[in-house]
């Protein structure tokens, strides 16, 4: 895109709620199960079948519009959304339109050129569509409704993203955020964390906004960046052919990296809103309001700053071990028992994290109790234990759990530190290594460390290395050293 163009992003985010049941109905809300196994009469749309609120997904909708520092409002209104869909059977979908729960919040992001606040318009509840499935060959389209009615909250920003990083930034914040408090999985793969983008590009300097075109059903950080670079390239090139941006709905082919023309977009009228006369308006008590408010963790940011504040970490250090609440919980914890905050995250940013990638594993995946972390840790640190042989049981632990000083006790894994041993370790690995000492004496100062892995690995790794490397530097240099 020229640079006399600046691009203009909002997103609107569909975040399906963690429950046990659907929105309207007591049907279970599953993933991966045989199509048609989680319905009911109202996923069916039977006739006389009346929907319920889940009270549950009213709490989470709400946890999530507060901590995106939205106002939740005491009134809101549920109001069916027409369209004819193969995958919709009553025809149209629950929705909230004029009334939403919440509106007004912002995120704070950073896409690397500094922090933003990027406003939220609103956030309305809604109920999920089903699903139309395509069998290879098969000319038919079979329907799931497994899907349906599953309980979502709509997350829409404002139009103040400028650039594809800045909206990935913005979707890897929410998420975060939405996971944090407990709201959602936000699993992407699952299709728990959605996003359609809303594209526009104007001269820069400009202040109207120009012709906006949407893409649908974004499912990974890395289609949303694809696809919006995608879609400005091609509004780029319609003006400078001489054209106007058209309105519509577009998709994206990641194998072609473009987008493609769905449809020309609906407007609201479209749609033919109107309140639900099967559902009262929703209302909340300010004290209900404020009793899921006290109930919120404290949120990554604060939490954040308390970490270097109070474990003097780095701003990059804490950022990281707050990208997950399992995660900060757990080094947290950790930290108190250890009581050195700093050693701790060093080997969790190190350790623990390359453990957890190694496997594919989230936070959530670990067995090992803080505490007992800590108790690995100690030994390590005051040379009971090395910290190689720290390190080649932790992954284990990490997953399995355990007791690491009888782990340690058990597999013979104590630091040698005995003077007499850890003389006779070096005394051995000298005599076989005539060349490297020569070399040492020659002034190669590298040899040290040779002779020093020589001993460590007569040791299995046990030797203490901090005593190890002084007792060469004695026998090679003599006591000045």
């Amino acid at each position: 895109m020229s640079a006399a163009f600046e691009c203009v992003i909002g997103l609107e985010v569909h975040v399906q709620l963690r429950t046990r049941t659907k929105l309207f109905s007591t049907a279970d809300v599953g993933y991966g199960d045989e199509p048609n196994h989680h319905v009911s009469p109202v996923c069916l749309a039977l006739p006389g079948a009346l929907p319920v609120l889940n009270g549950r997904a009213v709490e989470l909708a709400v946890r999530a519009a507060l901590a995106t520092g939205c106002k939740v409002h005491a009134h809101s209104v549920f109001a069916r959304k027409h369209y004819f869909y193969p995958d919709l059977p009553k025809a149209y979908q629950i929705s909230q339109y004029e009334e939403p729960l919440a509106t007004g919040g912002q995120l704070t992001i950073d896409a690397g050129h500094g922090e933003r606040r990027i406003g939220i318009t609103r956030i309305h509840m809604e109920e999920d569509a089903g699903k139309s499935l395509h069998a290879p060959g098969d000319p038919e389209t079979q329907i799931d409704l497994n899907r349906s009615g599953v309980p979502l909250v709509e997350i829409v920003s404002e139009p103040d993203l400028r650039s594809a990083e800045e909206a990935g930034a913005y979707l890897r914040t929410l998420r975060q955020l939405v996971r944090w408090v407990g709201a959602s999985d936000a699993d992407m793969e699952k299709g728990h964390f959605r996003c359609d983008a809303n594209v526009s590009i104007r001269p820069r300097g400009e202040t109207t906004l120009g012709t906006r075109t949407e893409i649908k059903n974004l499912n990974s950080f890395r289609n949303v960046d694809a696809a919006i670079r995608a879609e400005i390239d091609r509004q780029a090139a319609v003006i400078d052919a001489g054209g106007s941006v058209v309105q519509a709905t577009m998709g994206y082919d990641a194998d072609a990296d473009r987008t493609f023309l769905m449809r020309t977009k609906e407007n609201a009228d479209d749609y033919r809103y109107f309140p639900d006369p099967d559902l009262i308006p929703l209302v909340l008590a300010e004290s209900r309001i404020e009793e899921i408010r006290a109930a919120l963790p404290e949120l990554p940011a604060p939490r954040q700053a308390r970490f270097e504040k109070e474990h003097g970490l780095s701003s990059e250090d804490a950022h990281t071990l707050v990208a997950s609440r399992a995660l900060a919980d757990w080094y947290e914890a950790a930290a108190r028992a250890h009581g050195q905050g700093q050693s701790v995250a060093n080997w969790v940013l190190r350790d623990v994290l390359a453990a957890l990638k190694e496997r594919d594993a989230e936070p959530e995946a670990i067995r090992l109790e803080a505490g007992q972390f800590a108790a690995l840790l100690r030994p390590a640190d005051d040379g009971r234990v090395t910290a190689r042989s720290a390190r080649s049981l932790l992954p284990e632990l990490l997953f399995e759990g355990g007791d690491p000083e009888q782990v340690v006790r058990e597999r013979g894994l104590e630091a040698v530190s005995d003077s007499g041993a850890l003389e006779a370790l070096v005394e051995e690995a000298l005599a076989a290594n005539p060349k490297a000492v020569a070399s040492h004496a020659a002034g190669d100062a590298k040899s040290l460390n040779f002779l020093m892995g020589q001993v460590m690995r007569r040791s299995a790794g046990k030797a203490d290395p901090v005593a190890v490397r002084e007792l060469l530097a004695r026998r090679l240099l003599g006591p000045k050293e």
